[in-house]
């Protein structure tokens, strides 16, 4: 496993060799294309595939260590939000950097995918939600959308971007006392994506802003499913 330069720029690392199937998993915010690598050693699937990680384009300080990320997040009002039990919405949002990051990744997917037959892109958190925006590219040879702890980002941004793109299984995921991104905004993101034409499974766990052990093994039988 060692870091790539894509020709869009973006680094990233890939776990897995020549084979035929890839998923594109994208870290959250503050994190790095390190941090999801592990789900390559504990989802189980049936069909062997590539797991290509990027790095977000933002550099972020995390306490002397850096971070990366897909776009700004107000950390002060993200720790208020925290501590009050307010909980921010982003269905009316559409960060500049989050607009600048989709071209960039429809790019870097594009470049990747030649060498695939099939891809499911997917991530946790911001990565979540940058994942289902990207989704509206229509590419070509993707089977399945997989959300980690995501929310509704830009929501007629979405519709708009979904429109008439294929119908697609999708797996989502949240935790029912996630203090990060509340549990009924992720619902709006799973109604949203329904009323997309997209074919979704919600599974929700008791815990917080997590990917936990029952998640890890559901959403290997989703990608089972896709074949």
């Amino acid at each position: 496993m060692s870091l790539i330069e894509s020709k869009s720029g973006l680094e990233y690392i890939k776990r897995g060799e020549n084979n035929k199937k890839a998923i594109f998993m994208l870290h959250g915010y503050g994190a790095s294309m390190n941090d999801l690598a592990g789900l390559y050693d504990v989802i189980k699937t049936d069909d062997d595939f590539d797991w290509i990680f990027p790095n977000g384009p933002i550099s972020i300080p995390m306490g002397g260590m850096e971070g990366r990320a897909w776009f700004p997040i107000d950390m002060e009002e993200l720790q208020r939000a925290m501590m009050t039990g307010e909980f921010r919405s982003f269905e009316d949002k559409e960060p500049v950097e989050f607009l600048k990051a989709l071209p960039l990744m429809k790019t870097f997917i594009d470049e990747l995918s030649k060498d695939y037959d099939s891809i499911i892109i997917g991530g946790f958190s911001q990565g979540a939600m940058v994942s289902s925006h990207i989704t509206g590219e229509k590419f070509e040879k993707q089977i399945g959308l997989i959300l980690f702890s995501g929310t509704l980002l830009a929501k007629d941004r979405l519709i708009d971007a979904l429109e008439n793109v294929k119908p697609m299984p999708f797996f989502q995921s949240h935790g029912k006392m996630d203090p990060v991104l509340n549990y009924n905004e992720a619902m709006q993101l799973f109604e949203t994506l329904k009323l997309c034409r997209l074919q979704g499974e919600f599974v929700s766990f008791d815990g917080a802003h997590e990917i936990p052990y029952p998640v890890v093994s559901k959403v290997g039988k989703y990608i089972n499913s896709l074949g």
